[in-house]
């Protein structure tokens, strides 16, 4: 008899241990982010120096997805990713090349993809992207897109109710390369290795910098204390009339409800996003 309470006794133990380690409520967010009309009127000063955009901890799922989107282009033989040398372009009987995994492949972009690629997951047991097949927001998209706004970025994620000392601030990047031309080098310069004849143009000029900016840098964290609560601190470069590099700032931090549909505003920037409650 005793032997029996013991092991209902254990029985019991490890079933309350096991819903309290499901106990951990989930959640998705999905979001877009877009460009901003110009408003003339704007009269904003964006010369303001500001302290850099830091967190004590990070996670880049964003820019890892972008970059695997761009060796899915690279596999389809977008010129772009085209590692090759223009000596070895224009003589190669082939137009394939190597696209391996561990490339770069946004180093050689001037435009980020919409969506970084995803595959479908449905677990949890760590962070990670929505593939775009779980997308809910499709209608919006085309609704922005009627309007004539650009959308620069459509994403989500998955992620564990945590505290604000606990949850990741999740690195966003975005939109359009922008850097300021600082020097130029010649192209379709072809060494004496005997096809320099092929060329029958003049040498071009393109502009280099070494330092560049995503359009949209910086960083979104959600945590939980009996609300949801979103962090959203971006930078958004740009170049002015004048030429100049110019840097504005969206700062929010913004209580919401799982289910309803948010918006973030700011002059340069818009962010359409909805949290959603996940296997609970």
């Amino acid at each position: 008899m005793k032997h029996k309470l013991l092991n209902l006794t254990t029985l019991t133990f490890l079933t309350a241990f096991a819903a309290n380690a499901n106990a951990t409520r989930w959640f998705e967010i999905e979001l877009i982010a877009f460009e901003q009309k110009p408003t003339p009127e704007l009269r904003e000063d964006f010369k303001l120096e500001r302290k850099p955009i830091q967190a004590r901890k990070t996670l880049d799922m964003i820019e890892t997805g972008l970059n695997n989107q761009g060796q899915i282009q690279c596999l389809a033989g977008e010129q772009q990713f085209d590692p090759r040398e223009l000596s070895q372009q224009i003589v190669a009987t082939s137009s394939s090349w190597q696209c391996d995994d561990d490339r770069n492949y946004l180093e050689q972009m001037e435009s980020l993809p919409l969506a970084p690629f995803a595959e479908p997951q449905e677990h949890m047991d760590s962070m990670y992207l929505l593939a775009e097949e779980q997308f809910q927001f499709e209608s919006v998209l085309n609704k922005l897109k009627r309007k004539g706004l650009n959308p620069i970025l459509h994403t989500g994620w998955r992620f564990p109710e945590m505290s604000s000392r606990r949850a990741p601030s999740i690195e966003i990047i975005a939109g359009q390369k922008i850097a300021k031309p600082t020097s130029y080098k010649a192209i379709n310069n072809i060494s004496n290795d005997g096809y320099i004849s092929l060329l029958d143009k003049p040498i071009q000029h393109q502009a280099i910098n070494d330092e560049f900016k995503w359009q949209v840098e910086g960083l979104m964290k959600i945590h939980v204390r009996h609300y949801l609560f979103v962090t959203t601190d971006l930078d958004i470069n740009f170049i002015d009339n004048e030429g100049e590099l110019q840097q504005a700032r969206m700062s929010q931090y913004t209580r919401v409800y799982s289910g309803d549909i948010h918006y973030l505003d700011h002059p340069r920037l818009g962010i359409i996003f909805q949290i959603r409650k996940y296997k609970h």
